[in-house]
């Protein structure tokens, strides 16, 4: 009886341990662990990462239309504040430093210092050209009558009579209408206009004659007339003011048309149009970003 006993006893002892080890989940089917939802850490950055884009914060800061401006020097930064390197915006070339260059170190050293000294920070570029147009009508001395030369000579950008005549006026503040138009444009171009110095005839008896053509983002032509305004201030006690005038408007000023021989800079604008990029002269000009920009490493030349 006793024995009988035991062995139920022993039985149930073994079912128990089987439900147990059942219970106690022995089965390969068990649910995978939930994963994990908190993101991984971003990379952390390099001081100089840092740097990097603090500095291209403070361009786009400080840029107007596009454009910043350094000791006089003239840069040009894309959307993303980088410098435009070794690219163009229009017909304006920024070099391998980011620096605006007329293609004379010359003429580059004293637009610069015209501008420095004459433009302030909160001017728009607008203002700035216009004070340009001043310096250039105030500041240089009409010589040379019948000395035209210049009218018949191409004036293509870096190798024309323009930079030529600009350096000549900019270092002796003297001569003719074509050095009045040719330091203009070269100071124009300073604060990021698509100027150009044109070169044909005024009035009924087609007079020989020089002035400055600016080229906004529409194709549209600005005429500016400093000699003519600073001759008819000087001698005729007239105030006109011929300055970034439509061609109807400052013919209708002046009683003169004004008419090329040839288009001097034809080939630049060609070269501009083919690039694509925007010109960067408004009579009320927005923000802008120009296009075409090539990016680099920084250097101390930038701003």
């Amino acid at each position: 009886m006793k024995n009988g006993i035991s062995r139920q006893l022993a039985v149930i002892a073994v079912l128990l341990t089987l439900v147990l080890l059942i219970g106690c989940g022995s089965s390969t089917d068990q649910e995978a662990p939930a994963e994990s939802t908190v993101p991984e850490a971003e990379p952390s950055k390099s001081p100089e990462e840092i740097a990097a884009e603090q500095e291209r914060r403070e361009r786009l800061n400080a840029q107007k239309d596009g454009f910043l401006f350094d000791k006089g020097y003239l840069y040009a930064v894309d959307g993303e504040g980088d410098l435009i390197r070794d690219g163009y915006v229009g017909v304006l070339y920024f070099g391998e430093d980011g620096r605006y260059t007329s293609g004379s170190q010359d003429l580059d050293r004293l637009v610069a210092g015209v501008i420095r000294k004459n433009t302030k920070d909160d001017m728009t570029r607008m203002e700035m050209l216009h004070t340009m147009y001043e310096y250039t009508r105030d500041n240089i001395k009409y010589v040379g009558f019948g000395n035209h030369d210049y009218s018949y000579e191409p004036a293509h950008g870096k190798d024309g009579w323009m930079v030529e005549s600009a350096i000549y006026a900019l270092e002796n503040q003297r001569g003719n209408c074509y050095h009045f138009a040719a330091e203009f444009a070269a100071l124009a171009r300073g604060v990021g206009y698509q100027a150009f110095a044109a070169s044909g005839v005024i009035g009924s008896e087609e007079q020989q004659h020089g002035w400055v053509e600016i080229r906004d983002e529409s194709g549209k032509i600005w005429y500016c007339d400093p000699e003519t305004e600073y001759s008819r201030i000087r001698w005729l006690n007239e105030e006109h003011d011929l300055f970034y005038k439509s061609k109807d408007d400052i013919g209708g000023t002046t009683g003169l048309g004004y008419m090329q021989y040839i288009d001097p800079f034809e080939a630049e604008r060609i070269e501009a149009e083919e690039r694509s990029n925007p010109a960067a002269a408004s009579k009320n000009p927005g923000i802008t970003s120009p296009a075409g920009s090539i990016t680099g490493t920084d250097n101390n030349a930038a701003p």
